[in-house]
């Protein structure tokens, strides 16, 4: 185990077939022979693929999100047109009559002035009046990402999502989980025009600037110049209750809009000592939506989507890294590919647990397993078969004696700071002594150095 965690999730498809196919798949309804007695039943699959959450292994907090299939019951009308009950009479039977009304003519005089205006509205404080106006207004910086893992010379469709243009020269915001684990990317810009609705696409392949697990987030760059980059708002400036609307790729999807409300702020749904605090929304989001962007009324983007939580207990609970938090990251990604200012201990370690340690004859703790040797570590003193079990005299054990990651012991020291393991290893005779070794804290620049 290293000091870090990894991620995992996006909208995954199976390579079994030919062409990508997407995981969640809705089959098609098969046809049933005639029911003898009255009423029919249309049953009505609605299948939510769960969206991974930040955290250590697939899943946000640490928890796996499994999706969850729903069946709802539409009645039909009798199966008995000789029902006397269920018989409507026309108009008039005589279709050669030329009295009989037609559809226009009942609808004469029944209208409603819809009175649009061509041009958008907004509402005295400045925010859109319409959903529609502000859609017009931002569908555009939001891409549709594919990306494809190659085998064999053979490169395969692995799942697709979303991103946030924020810069016109090609800079693209998504989640870590959506770009990681995979070996090339394409994006899909639109270009729509505003009076006719009509679309055009282009797509590039994009390059991948820096990504970060801790924070679930990432950025890819195309070649591209004057794209529609989306204005990055203030999410302090939220309040609960606030309508916010959240356009992404769900399920492959293009350019799905949905609309909610801020139903929690500063949410914390990372398992990771370093993880941002998320906004949590009722607004429709599902697999797909990951590293799309979460909207206030202004057209501004307050959040970059990437998760929802799905239970049989619970429903319309989905998240989004709050843009505020993400403004460092994001910077730090595009100009060092990394995000700066982490400590970083060096060292990859197996948590050895009481259970464990007791039936292998062995100490419990972090059972350290390789060391960095270009990190200020290797020359602390530490050595490979070490066990940690305590750091600035603080056990590595929580309460409940489940190891505690190195990233939470360190959350909030800086590089070149120093701190005091406490370590237990065998003396030449065989016999365990307990030793406090100062090590220098050095920093994260990556994966190149975890």
């Amino acid at each position: 185990m290293s000091d870090f965690n990894e991620f995992d999730n996006v909208q995954k498809f199976s390579t079994e077939t030919t062409g990508a196919q997407p995981a969640v798949q809705v089959q098609p309804a098969q046809k049933q022979p005639p029911k003898k007695h009255k009423g029919a039943t249309l049953k009505v699959m609605a299948m939510i693929a769960a969206v991974a959450i930040v955290g250590g292994g697939a899943g946000f907090g640490g928890a796996f999100l499994a999706g969850k299939s729903m069946n709802s019951a539409v009645i039909s009308g009798s199966d008995n047109p000789g029902s006397s009950n269920d018989h409507i009479s026309p108009v008039n039977s005589d279709n050669n009559n030329s009295s009989t009304p037609t559809l226009n003519d009942l609808q004469q005089g029944v209208s409603i002035n819809h009175n649009v205006n061509s041009e958008a509205e907004f509402n005295s404080d400045g925010t859109y009046k319409y959903t529609r106006d502000l859609v017009k207004a931002v569908q555009d910086s939001i891409v549709y990402i594919e990306v494809f893992v190659e085998s064999r010379g053979r490169k395969t469709l692995y799942g697709s999502a979303s991103g946030i243009i924020i810069s016109k020269d090609g800079y693209i915001v998504t989640n870590n989980h959506v770009v990681e684990d995979v070996d090339s990317y394409t994006v899909k810009v639109n270009n729509t025009d505003p009076q006719t609705g009509l679309s055009e696409s282009e797509t590039y392949d994009a390059e991948l600037i820096g990504t970060d697990a801790d924070t679930d987030l990432a950025v890819l760059k195309i070649k591209a110049s004057d794209l529609p980059a989306a204005v990055l708002g203030d999410s302090n400036q939220l309040h609960l209750g606030d309508d916010v609307i959240a356009i992404g790729n769900p399920l492959g999807l293009e350019n799905s809009v949905s609309k909610g409300i801020v139903s929690g702020l500063n949410r914390q749904i990372s398992d990771s000592a370093r993880g941002l605090s998320s906004i949590q929304t009722d607004t429709g989001i599902n697999s797909g939506n990951s590293g799309g962007a979460l909207f206030n009324m202004y057209g501004e983007v307050v959040g970059v989507v990437n998760s929802k939580y799905v239970e049989s207990y619970a429903e319309s609970l989905g998240f989004a890294i709050t843009i505020n938090e993400a403004r460092d990251v994001i910077d730090d990604l595009i100009t060092k590919g990394y995000v700066s200012g982490r400590a970083v201990l060096g060292i990859s370690y197996n948590p050895i647990n009481e259970y464990t340690a007791s039936f292998r004859g062995m100490t419990a703790g972090l059972l350290v397993a390789d060391i960095n040797r270009d990190m200020a570590v290797a020359q602390s003193g530490l050595v490979v078969g070490d066990t940690i079990v305590a750091i600035d005299g603080e056990s590595v054990f929580d309460e409940d004696g489940t190891t505690t990651t190195i990233n939470e012991i360190l959350a909030g020291k800086k590089p070149g700071e120093t701190i005091t393991a406490t370590v237990v290893r065998n003396d030449s005779f065989g016999r365990e002594r307990e030793v406090d070794i100062e090590i220098e804290l050095s920093e994260y620049k990556g994966s190149s150095n975890r």
